[in-house]
Formats: structure tokens, C-alpha cells, sequence
């Protein structure tokens, strides 16, 4: 039986509680981004809603030497307590260098390779916002993951990898997908869970799912579901505020012995 697994409900709760423990904290934000972004207002907007400080850096026509200077001085400043290098990163920057430079106990959005790296070892410390939203509404709806067949579509650094290693952590049985897998439809078929995050429009449908799948659509929009037996996130209201939401939890992790 279909289902859409709404975001809004646990995206609410987060924020509460971020609200709640914020209060006698002094938890800042540092966001870094190179272009106006629909996802950075939206940041800014639940930071002045739970009163979140933040400060941001706007960085046109930059290079990797500016960016990660930057990095060095908001590492030292004792007062930011997370740093997050906003999506897109210009072709010119060398965003590996930019992700290595940030201090893992700031790293926000576990982008640090070792931060990274403790997640592939099962010891967690700061995982990607999005990863946790994606596992977060799996949780909520009680979608187990031990033993099921999950597909990833997609395979950057900072999403799907990261995500593949907490899904193996979990017992479930992975497959990463790309734009040079071939045949994809036979893979969907055998998915319990297909996650895709490409930005694709309708880069697959009901009809290339089994019965019962379950859809994670962080690309809002590459699934066109129109199928009575697929339970799937919506376009809208989805994966999106809820991975917001998760980053300020997130925030408020970094400094939560911090008074």
C-alpha cells in the first residue's frame, strides 16, 4: 500500500528542540557560500526563527587560497562553533582542500575525510546533514534497514559515500549507482530502498520499482511516482527543510558542553 512519508512532522520536532537547547548557548554559525542560493535563504530564515546566531561569507570570484584562509580564521575564533561551505563550489576552488582544512569538531556537515572516516569505522562523530535526514525518516516511519537491499543513485563525496557506509554500518546490503551503470531498471527491481540524490527529473518511475519500495528523493524530483504499492518522500516539504533541520542539530552538537 502507497504512502507518503511526510518530513514535516520530525522536521518540527528537530527544530524544537534546537530551539529549546539553544537558549543558553552560544551557538554561531558560520556559513561560506560563492552564490545567492534558494537553500541559503531558507538556512538563514531558521536561524533567525530559533535565534541562531550566524555570520555569512560571500565569496565572489574567489580561489583555494582565500577560501581556506578563511577557514584557518574561523577555525581559531572561539565563538564559531560550526562552519558550513555551501553547495556550489566553483570548479576553480579545490573544495577537498576547503573540506580538510575545517576543524572536525566544526565540521558541520561531515565533510572533513576524517570525520568521514570515523563514520565508515562505525564511531560517528559529525555526519552530513542530509545523510541523517535520510536515515532520520526512515526511523520515524520504523523502515528497517538490516538485511535489505538499498540502492544509492549517485556517488559524491559528500552524500552518497558517506551514506553507504552508515547503510553498511546498519547490516544492509549496498549498491551504488552512477551515470555509467548499465541497466538500472534491473537493479530498482531488486531495491527494497532506492535513495537518489542526481538532480535528474524523473530519472525513474514506479513501473522500474518493485512492490513495497520505498523512495528517499534528494533530488526532488528524480522519481515520478505514480504507483499505489511505493511508499516515497515528496518533492516538496521533503528531504530538504528536513536535512536544515538536521544541520542545526548538528550545530547545537559542537557546542552542546559549551555554556
Amino acid at each position: 500500500m502507497s504512502r507518503v512519508l511526510e518530513c514535516s512532522t520530525l522536521e518540527k520536532d528537530i527544530l524544537t528542540k534546537v530551539k529549546r537547547d539553544v537558549k543558553n548557548k552560544k551557538v554561531t554559525l558560520a556559513i561560506i557560500s560563492f552564490n545567492d542560493s534558494k537553500y541559503c535563504e531558507l538556512l538563514i530564515d531558521k536561524c533567525d526563527e530559533l535565534d541562531v546566531y550566524f555570520r555569512c561569507y560571500k565569496l565572489y570570484n574567489s580561489n583555494t587560497s582565500k577560501v581556506t584562509s578563511l577557514i584557518d580564521e574561523l577555525n581559531k575564533d572561539s565563538e564559531i562553533t560550526g562552519i558550513l561551505l555551501v553547495e556550489p563550489i566553483p570548479k576553480n576552488i579545490d573544495k577537498y582542500s576547503c573540506y580538510k582544512r575545517i576543524d572536525i569538531n566544526k565540521d558541520i556537515d561531515g565533510v572533513n575525510p576524517l570525520n568521514q572516516y570515523y563514520l565508515s569505522i562505525n564511531r560517528p562523530r559529525l555526519i552530513n546533514s542530509t545523510v541523517l535526514a535520510v536515515i532520520k525518516i526512515l526511523e520515524f516511519y520504523n523502515i528497517s534497514l538490516s538485511g535489505k537491499n538499498v540502492t544509492i543513485i549517485g556517488r559524491s563525496y559528500n552524500l552518497s559515500r558517506p551514506l553507504a557506509s552508515y547503510l553498511i554500518n546498519k547490516n544492509s546490503t549496498v549498491t551504488m549507482c552512477h551515470s555509467k551503470t548499465k541497466d538500472l531498471v534491473s537493479v530498482l527491481k531488486n531495491s527494497d530502498i532506492v535513495i537518489s540524490a542526481t538532480g535528474v527529473n524523473n530519472l525513474f518511475k514506479s513501473s522500474d520499482l518493485k512492490d513495497e519500495c520505498v523512495v528517499i528523493d534528494v533530488g526532488l524530483g528524480d522519481a515520478l511516482i505514480d504507483s499505489d504499492t511505493v511508499s516515497y518522500t515528496p518533492r516538496f516539504k521533503g528531504i530538504g527543510p528536513l536535512s536544515i533541520a538536521c544541520l542545526l542539530e548538528n550545530l547545537v552538537t559542537t557546542c552542546k558542553d559549551k555554556k
